[in-house]
């Protein structure tokens, strides 16, 4: 038996995870890719031991007897169930055990659980549905498949809330400019504490249950992505609609107007869309498949959201102001 079917496994066991270990067709057809024609006793065996249940006994063995008389057994069980009855020899039963463990055995080492606090696990979380999803199998198969739903529910909520709560905490900083005098920080500090109740609210009641993070996750990435990006868009609009006078006065005038309605516009729209496509990419996330449109709406919530921090804390909207002042003079 050539160890080259073998490697090969390993290489994709790295990139897709564990979980074609329970995937025969799946498997088979990315084998094939990785070695062409070649090899088909290899393949062949590598994939009657998924469906003979060789893999699903290495993901679970026993902590109760020696692991070689346990592999032993497994063989023997291999061999006569499935491939003696085809005239192969018992060597090839024991060259795809063995195969199989070696494999899996370089991919034991569990990842570190998520904390809900800690908020870099809500990013690995999210990194892992819709980007990695082979990663979020591994992370199941250690800790369980609920278990996500504790930092799932928290990363749905900063979802949510966050890129609400930016612009107005930068407000209430006096970081933005043109707030109105009638409105002083402190009316914007209050709705900045209401926003984190609503976030610790909705982050501590979650929704618990099957494939609710999922669902949920969908929504929050959507709602996130496309608030943030419609975001921008108001801004832009805001400034295109203030540049178009010169005064200082008149400028601030139009711009905050043209800000605030293009805002609650975002707000809304986000909302609508998010909800309207909620179903679809919630199945691409429980498929452990994510579509491009997701991938693309990981990379857009993630440029939006950077863009906002800029813009609220980094004088993003002063550089900006002072550009289309000059523009307009």
């Amino acid at each position: 038996m050539n160890d080259f079917p073998r490697q090969q496994l390993s290489e994709l066991i790295k990139v897709h995870g564990t979980i074609l270990a329970k995937e025969a067709e799946r498997c088979e057809s990315l084998l094939h890719e990785k070695c062409g024609n070649d090899y088909k006793l290899e393949i062949f065996v590598l994939i009657n031991a998924i469906k003979g249940g060789v893999t699903q006994a290495l993901l679970n063995p026993p902590g109760h007897s020696s692991q070689e008389d346990w592999a032993a057994n497994l063989t023997e069980h291999f061999y006569n169930n499935h491939l003696a009855f085809l005239g192969l020899e018992k060597d090839v039963a024991q060259w795809a055990v063995e195969s199989w463990g070696l494999v899996l055995s370089q991919q034991a080492i569990p990842p570190k659980r998520l904390s809900a606090w800690i908020p870099i696990d809500y990013m690995r979380l999210l990194w892992w549905i819709l980007v990695r999803p082979q990663q979020l199998e591994i992370y199941r198969q250690a800790f369980g498949e609920e278990d996500e739903n504790r930092v799932g529910k928290w990363l749905v909520s900063s979802l949510i809330w966050g890129p609400l709560m930016m612009p107005i905490f930068a407000s209430g900083l006096g970081l933005l400019w043109f707030v109105p005098d009638d409105w002083p920080s402190g009316i914007y500090l209050l709705f900045t504490f209401l926003l984190i109740g609503c976030w610790l609210l909705t982050g501590w009641l979650g929704n618990v249950g099957e494939g609710s993070v999922m669902g949920n996750v969908a929504f929050g990435v959507m709602f996130g992505m496309i608030f943030g990006v419609l975001y921008v868009v108001a801004i832009v609009i805001a400034f295109l609609v203030a540049v178009e006078v010169a005064t200082n006065q008149a400028f601030g005038v139009g711009y905050v107007l043209a800000y605030i309605v293009a805002f609650y516009m975002a707000y809304v729209l986000a909302v609508g869309v998010a909800m309207a496509i909620r179903d679809t990419v919630t199945n691409t996330l429980i498929s452990a498949t994510p579509s491009t449109l997701v991938r693309i709406a990981f990379l857009l919530l993630v440029a939006a959201d950077l863009f906002l921090f800029w813009f609220c804390f980094l004088g993003g909207e002063q550089f900006l102001v002072q550009k289309a002042m000059g523009m307009g003079n």
